[in-house]
């Protein structure tokens, strides 16, 4: 049996400075260590270059899988430390965005660290050693704690593999450094990761960025140029949403505009169209508050979402999936479109959670892909993966819950705001509904269960539907909910995967054996290398479902089996294809 492996990887940024890019102009000493605190030049620090220190449980063998050939980025070879251990809590995506207790945005993974510090000589990392008199005894951590205050952009990577595998034959897994507490008095270290979307969480991400923007002089209900004073010209050029014209507010009072002009520093004129978007002008004294808006105007509620993320989050585009996430929008999300309007600053992670429920997708942190993914709440694409208690369930693995308090016979949407400074039920024009009464007789022991959405992402009554019908597909019966444990050769399958499960703890109501369909929403390692715990929950969508299709597309017997996958065409009054398969399924 192959011998499970685990490596910690700890980067970090450092200065690129003596490395090509540049002569370092510091003098005197001591010298720096290539990090921020240590530097004594710092209008010169460039932070291009890393060092990933590498770190294993202290075993036989070697793990030489350093790479110093370039200097820039550097891995060290595995450094052999007692105590080293790696948990994780799992991440869990949270699909339609109903489940009760937990954010639209789903539940973001965290991994802890833990090893005990040692004692270290700088043969690493330092490269001034030679310029260095004699130094103390010391160790690892106690140093790179007096070298590095701030944790922003460091990376933690497990690695996990069996003896003998080149290292990048390792499966990887990639969080962001959120703490790094330690050594205490016994040694210990404790390094804390955490997905990337957590850098969305409460206020850390605003949308749009509060600011500290006010009035020259004082307006009346009239004026088309406004004059305002603030510290940073970005509160006026920078893009909140996806529109033709930037909006602003002061008071309850919206307005539109194309550009500005410089007066002198920090102060500008704006050219505003007055009393815009269901807003109306009025007048505002001298040192009123400006606030930018966040506006996206028809435009698909998917992409509002990505702009969110990659704009206005740390997270960034380099660790979105942009090509799954146009995939995914264009294939199966193209008619849900969003004109929004976001007058306060609110943290990105509301916003996620309302378009992840309103726009009808999901989205995920991947560990192993170390990119943040999407995926729609639709069929399964291609395959399914078969799983079944013989070739792939781990015995007496199997746990079976239900989630009474989950089920919905009633979703209620409210659209159309009269005023986009509210987000309360009263202030909206419309509301679509439906009731699932068959579900709700007493006889069945039903009760109403209500979901009421106060919907900014949602403007038309067709995208209300399909909220309502996409969430009731899922939760209109008691959600269930699946944990078992594969092997690792199943460790391919994901959060997102859609699974039939033929297990015996799973039967009809004749107690004859039953294949389900379940969807992944986590995973975890059990026992590293060899055991892997899913997570699935019950999923409705059995059958070929139909997709829009381009005008020139082949008839059904010319069409590939991708076409056949992601198209639709007509079926015979009997309801059959030409080659005498089902036909689709409105989707």
């Amino acid at each position: 049996m192959l011998d499970p492996v685990q490596i910690v990887g700890f980067r970090q940024k450092r200065c690129s400075l003596r490395f090509g890019v540049g002569a370092c102009p510091a003098t005197g000493t001591p010298k720096c260590f290539q990090t921020w605190p240590t530097c004594k030049a710092q209008t010169a620090f460039v932070n291009s270059g890393t060092i990933e220190w590498m770190f294993i449980s202290n075993r036989p063998g070697q793990f030489a899988f350093g790479d110093f050939a370039v200097t820039n980025q550097i891995r060290t070879n595995c450094i052999p430390v007692d105590g080293l251990s790696v948990s994780t809590s799992k991440a869990q995506v949270n699909a339609a965005g109903v489940l009760e207790g937990k954010s639209p945005f789903g539940v973001q993974a965290t991994c802890r660290v833990s090893m005990r510090d040692f004692p270290w000589d700088d043969h690493v990392g330092d490269f001034y050693t030679a310029d260095r008199g004699a130094l103390p005894d010391r160790t690892f951590w106690s140093v790179w704690a007096a070298r590095n205050r701030f944790f922003g952009g460091m990376e933690l990577v497990v690695y996990d593999g069996y003896a003998g595998q080149e290292l990048s034959e390792f499966r990887q897994r990639l969080y962001a450094v959120d703490k790094i507490d330690g050594p205490d008095g016994s040694g210990g270290v404790t390094i804390s990761g955490v997905s990337p979307l957590v850098q969305a969480e409460g206020k850390r991400s605003l949308f749009p960025d509060a600011m500290d923007v006010r009035l020259v002089s004082a307006i009346d209900d009239t004026q088309s140029t406004i004059r305002v004073l603030t510290n940073d010209e970005t509160n006026l050029s920078k893009a909140f949403g996806i529109s033709t014209r930037k909006g602003l507010i002061i008071g309850s009072e919206i307005m539109l505009y194309s550009g500005h002009v410089t007066v002198e520093p920090g102060i500008y004129d704006v050219a505003v169209d007055r009393g815009q978007l269901r807003s109306v002008a009025a007048s505002a004294a001298i040192d009123a508050r400006v606030q930018r808006i966040g506006y996206y105007e028809d435009v698909p509620t998917w992409q509002c979402a990505r702009d969110l993320l990659q704009n206005h989050t740390p997270v960034g585009a380099a660790l979105i999936d942009g090509p799954m996430w146009i995939d995914e929008g264009e294939t199966y999300l193209s008619t849900l479109r969003s004109t929004a309007v976001i007058t306060t600053p609110t943290p990105v992670f509301d916003l996620m959670g309302e378009t992840c429920q309103q726009g009808m997708f999901f989205v995920w942190w991947d560990e192993y892909a170390a990119k943040v993914k999407m995926q729609a709440i639709r069929p399964p694409r291609g395959a399914v993966t078969l799983l079944d208690g013989v070739s792939n369930i781990v015995a007496d693995s199997v746990r079976i819950k239900r989630e009474p308090e989950s089920t919905l016979t009633r979703v209620f949407v409210y659209y159309g705001p009269k005023d986009y400074t509210k987000n309360d039920k009263a202030n909206y024009l419309v509301v679509d509904a439906t009731v699932e009464g068959e579900n709700e007789d007493p006889r069945a022991g039903g009760e109403a269960r209500t979901l009421e959405i106060t919907a900014r992402w949602v403007g038309t009554a067709a995208h209300a539907q399909q909220v309502i019908s996409r969430i009731l597909s899922r939760y209109r019966d008691v959600p269930r909910f699946l944990t078992i444990q594969v092997t690792s050769k199943d460790r391919a399958i994901t959060i997102g995967d859609v699974c039939d499960v033929t297990q015996r703890q799973i039967v009809d109501a004749e107690g004859r054996v039953l294949s389900s369909r379940w969807q992944v929403i986590s995973w975890e390692e059990v026992k590293m290398g060899e055991i892997y715990a899913l997570d699935l929950q019950t999923y409705e969508l059995i059958g070929k479902f139909a997709s829009w299709v381009a005008n020139d597309a082949p008839d059904y017997a010319a069409a590939s089996d991708l076409q056949k996958a992601d198209g639709a065409w007509w079926a015979d009054a009997a309801g059959l294809l030409p080659d005498g398969s089902n036909g689709y399924q409105w989707n």
